[in-house]
């Protein structure tokens, strides 16, 4: 059970996914994980269990990006059996051919994004039971997230809108915090999709993942005649190579994905506790590259650079590891503008991204509802 989509511009293919969520009941997994998603979402049905543990987009040898739905265990073995022969060489077309052979995976979908001659592209397999192998030119989703009645609808109309109108990184970060916010608005969890949104793009500069990255849930209420704004918990996001620690002030946890495929890509002990080191210190330092707003009451979320080097950011971060805390401090002006967005109409979708002003981005997405 998830939910994984995969898209194209004219320079760059995407495969976003959300994280790991398993079927089945099992006492020692459900002690150890809870019942909570990384972004609050209620999973505590007896047949449904949250193991928060693994985000499900590959970096594989030569640039070749791949995400999965279905069965975990004949997931990974196909794209182990694919990592092999992608080392020896071959071009990932070719190497998805012993895939094939030592198949038939028939509980599993793929999805494959990654370069060829300077245009990228986009493959699946399996998708929707067909046991084909097959490139694909428009948006594509896999998984139980597509049976929802408006999400891959809206995922492929907002897909569309960015790469006619964005550049890859910025296309890449939206669709994030779009699916990010679409699902804490609409009950995904009972198709098991759930938890943090994370993936990456392959352009003619290699594979790229998200930044350091942390989510602020806001909401604005009436309190005694007034506006009020809330800021209720925040996710962290903090990533080194195949490393990831996610951090929810929902609850109150710090926890560590490390992608494998095989016990042959773990590194020693020191070397991952380093590694681990050194994203605590990321977290613990307040360095991130982007804060994103996702609005509790309403559709609509805020993105804001934090890396400009003409103009101080709109937020200022401030931690204490002694403590465990982490403060953020919103500029007058950011507030001004989340108590009082502007009118927005649903002709109105060009966002504006000014890198002088980066904190005022207001994505106009409440027609997504």
């Amino acid at each position: 059970m998830t939910y994984c989509v995969g898209f194209k511009s004219k320079t760059a293919v995407f495969l976003i996914s959300d994280s790991l969520i398993s079927g089945g009941y099992d006492k020692e997994t459900r002690e150890a994980f809870g019942t909570h998603t990384t972004f609050g979402e209620l999973v505590d049905e007896e047949d449904n269990i949250m193991q928060d543990t693994r985000y499900k987009v590959f970096k594989l040898p030569n640039n070749v990006l791949a995400t999965f739905a279905g069965d975990l265990e004949d997931s990974l073995e196909a794209l182990a059996i694919l990592r092999n022969e992608l080392e020896q060489g071959l071009d990932p077309i070719n190497a998805f051919k012993s895939v094939i052979a030592s198949g038939p995976f028939t509980h599993i979908e793929l999805l494959l994004g990654f370069m060829h001659q300077g245009e990228p592209k986009l493959y699946s397999y399996n998708r929707m039971d067909s046991g084909l192998f097959r490139e694909e030119h428009s948006i594509i989703h896999i998984g139980s997230g597509q049976e929802h009645p408006y999400l891959t609808e809206k995922t492929s109309q907002f897909a569309s809108f960015l790469v006619d109108n964005h550049g890859d990184e910025k296309s890449f970060i939206y669709m994030l915090a779009f699916l990010q916010n679409f699902a804490i608005k609409n009950p995904l969890i009972s198709l098991g999709v759930g938890g943090f949104y994370y993936g990456g793009f392959v352009n003619l500069s290699g594979i790229r993942r998200m930044w350091n990255t942390t989510y602020l849930m806001y909401a604005v209420a009436p309190k005694n005649g007034n506006r009020n704004l809330f800021l209720n918990y925040q996710i962290s996001l903090n990533r080194k190579d195949d490393l990831l620690l996610v951090s929810s002030s929902f609850l109150n946890h710090h926890r560590i994905y490390f992608q494998e495929i095989d016990s042959e890509d773990s590194p020693e002990l020191p070397e991952l506790q380093k590694r681990v080191n050194e994203l605590k210190n990321d977290y613990w330092d307040g360095n991130f590259n982007f804060v994103i707003l996702l609005n509790q009451l309403n559709y609509g979320f805020t993105i804001c650079y934090m890396d400009n080097k003409d103009k101080l950011p709109e937020i200022e971060i401030t931690t204490d590891r002694t403590k465990g805390e982490t403060n953020y401090r919103l500029s007058l002006d950011l507030a001004n503008y989340l108590l009082n967005p502007p009118t927005v109409k649903e002709t109105d979708l060009e966002p504006e991204w000014d890198r002088s002003n980066p904190a005022h981005l207001e994505i106009p997405i409440r027609w997504f509802a």
